[in-house]
């Protein structure tokens, strides 16, 4: 078979899965009801991978070029020339104020990780591109401390709360050009990773209410893939479309309540769960005037088709706990042009809250900014800011949150 019609045939292939995935969705949401219970899931906040597609706000779908391709489009590595190594790392600073029954509070959170590493051959082909790409990237990385109290006095309540969350994706990927203007490209993983959360409930003075603290150490596992095309209808536009598969992860560990009223309610048990995260759909628009790359992104996930052992609709009012959700990115980069070439970089990202608990008083949004340089036409590096910001409040708990979310990130690429 000759190689162009050994890629046509890969591609129909993939065509017929993503046909048949799109199909899959209206299968997940006929499943059945959950247990009782809800959860604000720290696995549903996910961090971006790569300081100039981060700085662009993320609207990168249809542009991405380099290894980071396996987490926003697998289908942008089939635009890679030559042999690339990728890596960045991340500097998380998480700082939340509180006021619990009229009390404020602010705890800050800060922590330096490992965020990607990519690995990228393109294959000599007769026509169009082969590119395979091996990635270990940070899909998680959230750390929370809160301390809330409420009461009057020496008598009050102090209820301490501690999240730390690792989520590990370890990623092969491919993509092929169909044509001069067409690349299709899909991308697997499976995660690794650790969740800690500890909370504190105690009673001080004369309060008659029972404490004590909960903890749960959990090992993460679980997989997930996504399907890529990337369409260059003009020499400086291009279209970019993902279909995100349901992605599983599998929480094991323990829980221990220790009470400080009865040691006889002390509980420890074994758990053992697993999250399945509905289906995601990005569609991205690109265009590269002379020295500028601008771009538009789309994603939009129904998070009424979460399934975990929580309830996710009220049993009376039959309302959703979580709501479908819509993405809104863009970013802009200029390229100056002097003899090591200077890129520059803006984004901003509307990303609303999942949970529909709380009065949402300013729903999630990313600010970013970046630059980068070029250096002997082998070696890139990337530095972005990025600002997160929300605020919300839950009325039967006279209890509102004001969060703000600092993150840098720095990349290396080297081709050969």
């Amino acid at each position: 078979m000759k190689p162009h019609r050994f890629m046509i045939s890969i591609a129909q292939t993939l065509i017929v899965m993503m046909l048949l995935t799109l199909c899959g969705t209206h299968l997940v949401a006929a499943q059945g009801e959950l247990p009782p219970t809800y959860r604000d899931l720290p696995l549903l906040i996910r961090d971006e991978v790569g300081a100039r597609w981060t700085g662009m706000g993320g609207a990168c779908m249809a542009l991405v070029d380099d290894g980071s391709a396996a987490f926003w489009n697998p289908a942008g590595l089939g635009k890679i020339k030559r042999i690339e190594i990728v890596g960045g790392m991340n500097w998380r600073d998480n700082t939340i104020e509180t006021e619990y029954y009229g009390n404020p509070n602010t705890s800050t959170v800060s922590r330096t990780r490992f965020e990607n590493l990519a690995f990228s051959y393109p294959f000599p082909t007769y026509r169009g591109s082969f590119v395979l790409t091996g990635s270990v990237y940070r899909q998680t990385s959230y750390e929370k401390y809160l301390n809330r109290w409420t009461g009057v006095g020496d008598d009050f309540i102090q209820d301490i709360e501690t999240s730390d969350v690792a989520l590990t994706a370890w990623s092969g990927a491919f993509a092929i050009q169909l044509s001069q203007s067409m690349f299709l490209g899909a991308e697997a993983h499976f995660n690794t990773g650790d969740m800690k959360m500890k909370e504190t409930y105690f009673p001080w003075g004369a309060c008659p209410q029972p404490g004590g603290i909960f903890e749960q150490t959990s090992s993460l596992g679980g997989y997930g893939g996504k399907l890529g095309f990337v369409y260059l209808p003009h020499p400086i536009a291009s279209l970019g479309m993902v279909l995100k598969l349901p992605e599983r992860i599998s929480v094991r560990g323990s829980e221990v309540i220790t009470s400080n009223h009865d040691p006889c309610e002390d509980l420890y048990q074994s758990i053992r769960y697993d999250i399945d995260f509905p289906y995601t759909f990005g569609f991205g628009l690109g265009f590269t005037p002379d020295n500028f790359m601008i771009g538009f992104d789309l994603v939009h996930t129904d998070w009424r088709q979460l399934r975990f052992p929580g309830k996710v609709r009220d049993p009376v009012t039959g309302q959703y706990y979580y709501d479908a959700t819509t993405d809104l990115r863009a970013g802009v980069e200029y390229s100056i042009p002097i003899q090591n070439p200077v890129r520059v970089w803006a984004g901003y990202a509307y990303v609303p809250m999942e949970l529909n608990l709380f009065i949402i008083e300013k729903n999630r949004s990313r600010f970013s900014l970046g630059a980068g340089i070029l250096v002997e036409e082998s070696l890139t590096i990337d530095f972005t800011w990025q600002r997160t910001t929300s605020e919300r409040k839950h009325l039967e708990s006279f209890y509102s949150e004001k969060q703000e979310i600092d993150r840098a990130i720095i990349t290396l690429a080297f081709r050969f």
